[in-house]
């Protein structure tokens, strides 16, 4: 058999020792000429190859579970915000019926508590709430909205409780007498300065011919 010889470096020797450990070098070399004489492929090739392929797979498989993975818990993080801002939206609309109802407790209570001291007092006149109101108009109205009678006199105005006023006509009704003394005995400050005032606008006098007085209201 003929010989050839082949100059090999050291680390075509080294990566053939590698690739076929269990065989000498020249045996190596003499089955890789056979088989690529013969078309075959060698099986230390095909082994790298199905090794490399496995390998291949291994990682990819890995990278695929990985992003699974990922992919589940970008849904789960989805899913969080997406109900943060539910939650905050409802957050958003609690804050803002609360900060609307200070504002309406407040106007009902500034409300009642002028109509309660209305109902304690019998008669409020505007020359004494003149340097607490600022906007007296809107204060009377108010008052009239909510079932007070308010009247218009000569210089100012007056609001009277309506349960009040109703007795305070009966009893003027009832009076024989426009004598100051008279008055004085038999109504109270309040009335007495509800009647003055009421007379003093023209809106009651006293008829001497009947011998009553008379409310023009």
């Amino acid at each position: 058999m003929p010989r050839i010889a082949l100059n090999l470096s050291s680390e075509q020797l080294e990566s053939l020792s590698r690739m076929f450990p269990d065989e000498p070098v020249e045996d190596v070399l003499l089955r890789i000429v056979n088989d690529f004489l013969s078309g075959k492929t060698p099986k230390a090739e095909l082994k790298a190859d199905e090794k490399l392929l496995r390998t291949l797979l291994d990682v990819l498989n890995a990278y695929t579970g990985k992003i699974d993975e990922l992919g589940r818990r970008v849904s789960q993080v989805v899913e969080i915000l997406e109900d943060l801002s539910s939650r905050l939206q409802n957050l958003e609309e609690q804050l803002r019926s609360i900060s609307q109802q200070p504002k309406q407790v407040e106007k009902k209570e500034l409300r009642r508590s002028a109509l309660d001291i209305l109902k304690e007092q019998g008669v409020m006149f505007e020359s004494d709430i003149a340097g607490k109101i600022k906007n007296r108009d809107a204060f009377f109205e108010r008052l009239r909205r909510g079932g007070a009678v308010v009247i218009e006199l000569a210089k100012e105005r007056v609001a009277v409780d309506p349960d009040f006023f109703a007795r305070f006509k009966d009893k003027v009704a009832k009076l024989s007498s426009s004598s100051e003394d008279f008055l004085g005995r038999e109504l109270e400050k309040s009335e007495l300065r509800l009647l003055k005032a009421l007379s003093g606008s023209g809106l009651a006098y006293f008829d001497s011919a009947r011998r009553r007085w008379v409310i023009e209201l």
